[in-house]
């Protein structure tokens, strides 16, 4: 006999001389949704939205639509075909972006070794812990998360002509023309998806469906954010940028209720629990950032080449600073881990101890 004892990491432990679990099939059959250790039983409607918005393929054909849909509308003019924003593109400097992409690939290499070395380490006890394999999963997010940055700078360094950046087009003479770098959009929307990822499904464990709808609503801000910059009719373009704002809002208390929710759930500060919340608060304050200096390049206060520095080096160290995060949180759940094996041996050696001395007293009896 088995049974199988959830922790508080969602880890579960096999252990033998328990009882089996006999409501699986019930399980099955109805739709039930884990939040935070706790189990929800949603109606069937429900059941199956969350299951489409649990699907990361319809996440990422949600961000295709709306990228398409913008370009069609805008139509912006590449950077390469007017002489203006070529004259710029040749003034500026891009020897920064080669030490920038030499740093990310030393760390895009650190993170692929650990997640190596990691995967070595868990083969050895997946059949102690189930699920253990979900343990890889921020190692592997975050080697994508540096290797598509590593791309970006690479990319802004070694290219002859500005083919990642198109032209604006403000109604203003002395912005129309500047440089507007897409490939820093593009960037964020494979990479801003992965850190709320690893801020809600990975470190405050809510599941996908829950995660979804705050993803869903960035990627479509950070396309409407773009569009921006290529309205020339101020009451136009400045209705999209109140919604694109109005979206970062709706999205921040989204990921402010993940927190509220975990916090409830786990109101203890054992291993490390309050330093997962604290991803999720700071992305809401690093997203709020990134959305005032747009407000000053669109306004005409922050200058292309103000706007490129402050890009390349807060993408970086945002995402070293998610990682530096995890680096905490992995630590908390090998020792909570740790702890709950010790327990549950304990535990059943007890089982057998006990099981034996009853044993003993049947056949003396």
């Amino acid at each position: 006999m088995q049974s199988v004892a959830n922790n508080d990491f969602g880890f579960e432990l096999r252990q033998h001389g328990g009882e089996d679990a006999d409501d699986v099939q019930s399980q099955e059959k109805a739709c039930m949704l884990r939040v935070c250790g706790g189990t929800v039983i949603a109606p069937e409607s429900q059941c199956f939205q969350g299951k489409l918005m649990a699907k990361p393929l319809l996440w990422a054909s949600v961000t295709m639509a709306t990228a398409i849909a913008a370009f069609v509308a805008i139509r912006p003019t590449p950077c390469a075909d007017l002489p203006k924003c070529m004259a710029s593109y040749r003034e500026s400097s891009y020897l920064y972006n080669a030490f920038a992409a030499t740093g990310l690939g030393t760390v895009f290499l650190h993170e692929l070794a650990s997640l190596l070395l990691s995967y070595r380490s868990v083969q050895q006890a997946e059949g102690l812990i189930r699920d253990l394999s979900k343990m890889l999963l921020p190692s592997a997010l975050l080697c994508i998360t540096f290797a598509v940055l590593f791309a970006e700078n690479m990319i802004l360094y070694a290219s002859s002509t500005p083919w990642y950046a198109h032209s604006a087009s403000l109604g203003h003479s002395s912005q129309d023309g500047t440089l507007v770098y897409t490939i820093f959009y593009v960037e964020w929307l494979i990479n801003v998806p992965i850190l709320l990822t690893l801020a809600g499904y990975c470190a405050l464990e809510l599941p996908l469906d829950v995660v979804a709808r705050p993803i869903v609503v960035t990627n479509v801000y950070i396309v409407a954010a773009w569009s921006c910059y290529f309205i020339s009719n101020a009451a136009a373009r400045w209705s999209m940028v109140a919604l694109s704002f109005a979206m970062y809002a709706w999205a921040s208390y989204d990921m402010g209720q993940w927190v509220v929710r975990f916090l409830k759930d786990n109101p203890d500060s054992r291993s490390g629990l309050y330093l997962r919340p604290c991803l999720a608060i700071l992305l809401i304050v690093i997203f709020g950032i990134y959305g005032i200096v747009f407000l000053c390049r669109l306004s005409g206060t922050v200058t292309t080449l103000t706007e490129r520095l402050f890009y390349t080096f807060m993408d970086i160290g945002s995402k070293l600073i998610v990682s530096m995060v995890f680096t905490g949180v992995r630590s908390s759940e090998y020792h909570a881990l740790l702890l709950d094996m010790l327990v549950n041996t304990n535990t059943v050696f007890q089982r057998e101890a006990r099981s034996r001395n009853d044993f003993d007293d049947t056949s003396g009896a």
